[in-house]
């Protein structure tokens, strides 16, 4: 199988030391991530995209053999990251009115550098219910399949919680490898640049966290929440 590294790079100064990442310079902010995501997937002739943060380093030099082996290893599965968890949503969801909260993760695992601060320390490999956005390495004919990303409704967050959803409501699994990482999180979205970005004008960063997970609650009701 073939992949494809792609890492918009939208905050920071720094360029990702993954090796052979196509990195798009968007310091500008002139596309959301989103954007980003899907003219890869339009443009990419690889059997795997793998979307990686800017602020993100990996110290296992063999990584990318080991994430593309589960896409081999598991016919269903639809993508591969580095942290995610076993629950989204809580069990009630839907009993009560939209509470962002209610959407949390549950069973975070991961082998960053700093895993306890986010949950449980994991070097295997396991199925999980979604993935952090941070690194998510996906099958492009799935993504080809649901109709690609949703760009008019998403910009950068929840796109994994997007992601987790389609899967499930596809029937299709998603898995984690422990692999040693560390996730600069926030570096590149509390940039000057980034809140200056073209694609929040006109709202606030806390009206671009909730209405996207509003979203989320609303369209995906046939499969959250999703426990495996």
């Amino acid at each position: 199988m073939t992949s494809t590294i792609i890492v918009p790079l939208c905050g920071g100064n720094d360029i990702p030391s993954l090796p052979n990442a196509l990195v798009v310079d968007n310091r500008s902010n002139s596309q959301s991530p989103c954007e980003i995501y899907q003219e890869a997937l339009e443009m990419t002739k690889s059997d795997v995209l793998i979307y990686a943060h800017d602020d993100l380093e990996i110290m296992d030099g063999d990584w990318n053999t080991k994430v593309m082996e589960q896409f081999l290893l598991y016919k269903d599965c639809v993508a591969v990251g580095l942290g995610g968890a076993t629950g989204l949503g809580n069990k009630d969801l839907y009993r009560k009115p939209f509470n962002i909260w209610n959407m949390a993760r549950k069973g975070y695992a991961s082998n960053q550098k700093d895993a306890e601060v986010h949950g449980e320390r994991f070097t295997g490999v396991r199925r999980v219910a979604v993935l952090d956005a941070f690194f998510m390495a996906i099958r492009t004919d799935f993504l080809r399949g649901v109709g690609g990303w949703p760009v008019d409704r998403l910009t950068h967050h929840c796109l994994d919680l997007w992601l987790a959803c389609e899967a499930a409501r596809a029937g299709n699994s998603t898995f984690i490898v422990g692999i040693e990482c560390h996730h600069h999180g926030g570096r590149s979205s509390t940039s000057p640049g980034y809140r200056n970005a073209r694609w929040i004008q006109g709202g606030t960063l806390e009206s671009e966290h909730i209405l996207p997970h509003q979203w989320i609650f609303d369209s995906y009701r046939d499969v959250l929440p999703i426990e495996v």
